[in-house]
């Protein structure tokens, strides 16, 4: 009797630690074409998806766009050079990675027409990337 007992209530706690378990349901899956870490072409803030909110509010041509698409490429190789050198330290790697930046900046500048110039840099003084957070908010 004591054993049914002790193995009734062994069955009964089991059950109900694993219950929680059970019923924890799985994340969303990601919308189609999006990695499921949300980085990449297409996720949120991501190179991707800034070329073409760039484009839109630009009014890029098929050809400034192309342009714009072959710097952002050879940007992204110089970046990842910098990123792969492990003999920098990470405060040397982010000042690396601001300097690369200029130049690649400049040619981006250089494709664009004179209105389409001062919408750019309407769009940079605006905060492109949306409003910067007071800390107080965090």
């Amino acid at each position: 009797m004591k054993n049914i007992l002790k193995l009734s209530i062994a069955f009964v706690g089991l059950i109900l630690l694993g219950t929680p378990a059970l019923r924890a349901e799985a994340p969303p899956a990601p919308p189609a074409g999006q990695p499921e870490h949300g980085r990449g072409p297409g996720g949120p803030g991501r190179p991707g998806q800034m070329m073409k909110r760039a484009a839109q509010e630009l009014g890029l041509t098929a050809d400034q766009q192309a342009k714009w698409q072959a710097i952002n490429q050879q940007e992204k190789a110089a970046a990842d050079a910098i990123m792969k050198d492990s003999t920098l330290a990470p405060e040397a790697k982010r000042s690396q990675l601001r300097a690369a930046n200029k130049p690649f900046a400049d040619q981006r500048r250089a494709v664009l027409n004179p209105e389409q110039l001062k919408k750019f840099d309407e769009m940079r003084k605006a905060g492109a990337r949306g409003p910067k957070k007071d800390k107080k908010d965090k």
